[in-house]
């Protein structure tokens, strides 16, 4: 995760609205609470964010996205897998643009 800023936003995210307490069947349901309460420089930032991630998934990098994975798991103690990630990503961006 050299390349870029770690994701300080998809860590909020993560740990505040979809931790290890709640289903990934709330995902959307949460993610339109965030766009809804949060200011939208916030949203803005986890949209970008998120686009980020896409890119690293597109490009295939195993390597940064565990990084990632370790990054929010430590805050939100939720893994968020390679597989898991596209899923994850269009749900939250479906709800949030």
């Amino acid at each position: 995760m050299d390349n870029f800023k770690k994701p300080e936003m998809l860590k909020y995210f993560m740990s505040g609205y979809f931790n290890q307490s709640v289903s990934w069947s709330d995902l959307e349901g949460l993610a339109t609470d965030f766009k809804e309460r949060e200011p939208k420089s916030m949203v803005k930032q986890l949209i970008s964010e998120l686009k980020m991630l896409q890119d690293v998934l597109q490009k295939g990098d195993k390597e940064t996205w565990r990084e990632i994975e370790k990054y929010v798991n430590e805050y939100s103690m939720r893994y968020l897998d390679f597989e898991d990630g596209p899923e994850f990503i269009n749900t939250v961006l479906k709800a949030i643009q």
